[in-house]
């Protein structure tokens, strides 16, 4: 289950949806901190579609899987990256992750003049499962474009 599935069902359920089952949690830093932190949790099912051929007998929540977990917890924190492209700036696997584990991601968040960066930690059951680190680039503006043909003018000598 993606991060975002579950902070959907965890949503649901706080709202006292019938049937919906969280399994998974995110929080946020106070506003005013230096560089916002969010953090969010989520278990993988051993029925995770993801989880089918990586590796048969073995099975173990591919890499990908965690740096979508990062960004879908910083895009449900920050307006606006869900819909950019995103640059994976690192990704490091420190130790594998198998389904059932509690996976955490904490993201520190910051913007500067070239977009939105977040630096995360991805631990499984507590020992560490990978440091991840996306950059969403600022849009650029829209190059005004010209409606009327340029002419030139020279001047004729007699």
């Amino acid at each position: 289950m993606m991060l975002e599935q579950a902070l959907v069902m965890a949503a649901a359920q706080d709202a006292g949806v019938p049937g919906a089952a969280a399994d998974t949690a995110a929080e946020r830093e106070p506003e005013g901190a230096a560089a916002p932190v969010v953090r969010g949790t989520v278990t993988v099912g051993a029925d995770d579609p993801f989880l089918a051929g990586h590796y048969p007998g073995f099975p173990l929540v591919p890499g990908f899987s965690l740096v979508g977990y990062v960004h879908d917890l910083v895009a449900g924190a920050v307006p606006g990256p869900a819909h950019r492209p995103v640059v994976v700036e690192k990704a490091r696997f420190l130790s594998p992750v198998r389904p059932g584990e509690e996976v955490v991601v904490e993201a520190h968040i910051t913007r500067d003049g070239d977009g939105v960066r977040a630096g995360a930690t991805v631990s499984a059951d507590a020992r560490p499962a990978a440091e991840i680190r996306l950059h969403y680039p600022q849009a650029e503006p829209q190059a005004e474009t010209q409606t009327e043909p340029q002419t030139h003018r020279t001047q004729e000598s007699t």
